[in-house]
């Protein structure tokens, strides 16, 4: 969650010049994509066709199926469309920090909107004999080999850049959480490409920044641009400190760098503030939730009606499986109930597999698991590792306590705690809650900041649509074994 806020374009001055360590791909990354796009795109009619006419083979009127070198003649004209499609929906940006579903929503985007121009095409001009069956299963077969190969060629680059080519070196000032959490995304994402150099903060406590080393005040950040290379400066100072920023940056507008800041609570709900006009007089209008809209709302509740239940038939195998399995190692009860905080701050009873003791919160309250936590049973450590004793939940999400995108549902004394402490912490309240939500696959769970999770809530809040929704989803599956905080 980042925002860009400037780069320079000024020519540094002649004494402090510096030249780049950099080491830049021989040929350009939207090169490589375009031609792998291009290639697989090509190829993959090879296998429509195979599909279509030989696996598949439905009767064709005229009873005269088409030869593939119709087809491999035509490739070429479709590939390029398809190449075209992808570039004009930005999918060849440079950006870093993408991540690999994202890039494949919007390859995908950009493979619908191709299907429909060339389903119009087949429809106004009939003379073009070509099987609108094949066309689907070239599209498909394209989408299949296109991700493919973009997977490879992040795996490529994951490893060039460990070798510092194509890296840029990356700065941060600040500290705390939000400093913590930035430097823990450059360690776990090395293929962005972010080669993290340090940490200027004024408080030296480096255990502060996870993973980064504190060196030395922000005070210092002129000279460790210049002494460091430094190409990104990643601004995490907290919001009472942002009359800094202003001063930072214009202290260092000779420098070839690209500052971005991570934004606070604050900064997100002044990003809801659109213009707006009535009769040509200006007005600023706060944008309301999407899920507010009714129309939004019912494709929404649609959306998880249908995967949950599909989900529920498809999972009934694991569902008893584990249920035999906590039966014949612990006693107690299969299930447990808790009540949990939803939409327009209602109380619902949320469903889970037991994983720790029977009448583990006797003693203690309500209380957050750790990791280390002792009351967890010896099946429940594996089924918190993998969230495995969530799967009950999709049970609340058909019966409408829950959705399968959100935040994530706390108990009625936590959320009255965070809500007296911390600002807008109610506006979770506004939607239902999530089976999973955008600061869980941004690994906020377990023991992490509240604040921290409250900024990911907010921005998916005010941002949802299904297609967010299904990335979190498909997101959540690959998240499940690369979680650190999963306790």
């Amino acid at each position: 969650m980042l925002v860009s806020l400037q780069e320079s374009a000024g020519a540094l001055p002649a004494p402090r010049q510096v030249v780049r360590r950099q080491r830049e791909f021989p040929v350009p990354a939207f090169i490589i994509r375009m031609g792998a796009d291009f290639a697989m795109a090509t190829i993959a009619v090879v296998p429509a066709y195979w599909l279509r006419f030989r696996v598949f083979p439905v009767p064709i009127p005229g009873g005269q199926a088409p030869g593939l070198s119709q087809y491999l003649y035509a490739s070429p004209g479709l590939a390029g469309c398809l190449v075209l499609a992808l570039a004009l929906t930005g999918n060849y940006g440079t950006d870093r920090g993408v991540l690999f579903v994202d890039e494949l929503f919007d390859a995908l985007r950009a493979v619908a909107a191709v299907t429909v121009v060339l389903f119009a095409a087949i429809t106004i001009d009939p003379s073009q004999n070509y099987s609108r069956l094949t066309l689907v299963l070239w599209l498909g077969c394209g989408s299949l080999l296109i991700g493919c190969a973009r997977y490879a060629i992040r795996k490529l680059e994951k490893h060039q850049r460990t070798r510092g080519i194509g890296a840029v070196r990356a700065l941060i000032v600040g500290g705390g959480a939000a400093a913590s959490r930035l430097a823990q995304r450059i360690r776990m994402f090395p293929d962005f490409g972010y080669e993290l150099v340090g940490v200027l903060t004024d408080d030296h406590a480096g255990a502060l920044v996870s993973g980064g080393d504190v060196i030395g005040p922000i005070a210092q950040l002129s000279s460790a641009i210049h002494e460091r290379q430094i190409d990104v400066v990643f601004v995490a100072l907290p919001y009472v400190e942002h009359e800094r920023l202003g001063e930072l940056v214009a202290a260092n507008r000779d420098a070839q760098v690209e500052f971005r800041i991570v934004p606070t609570t604050i900064e997100l709900v002044a990003s809801r503030v659109e213009p707006d006009h009535l009769a040509g007089i200006p007005l600023l209008r706060v944008r309301r939730s999407r899920e507010s809209v009714p129309a939004l709302a019912a494709s929404k509740r649609l959306f998880d009606g249908t995967v949950a239940s599909a989900a529920l038939v498809l999972l009934s195998p694991v569902l008893v499986i584990i249920a035999l399995i906590i039966k014949m190692t612990s006693r107690g009860p299969l299930l447990i109930t808790q009540e949990r905080v939803g939409l327009n701050n209602c109380t619902f009873k949320m469903f889970k597999f037991r994983s720790m003791r029977t009448n583990a919160e006797a003693a203690s309250g309500p209380v957050w698991a750790s990791a280390h936590d002792d009351r967890r049973t010896a099946i429940g450590r594996l089924l918190r590792r993998f969230s495995l004793d969530e799967l009950p939940q999709f049970w609340n999400v058909l019966r409408g306590d829950m959705s399968l995108v959100g935040p994530r549902p706390e108990r009625r004394k936590f959320v009255d705690e965070f809500s007296a402490h911390i600002p807008m912490y109610a506006d979770r309240l506004r939607v239902r809650p999530g089976l999973t939500g955008w600061a869980q696959v941004n690994d906020l769970r377990g023991m992490t900041s509240v604040e921290d999770r409250l900024v990911y809530d907010l921005f998916y809040i005010e941002r949802w649509t299904l297609t967010f929704d299904l990335k979190i989803v498909v997101t959540t599956a690959f998240r499940i074994f690369t979680s650190k905080n999963a306790y």
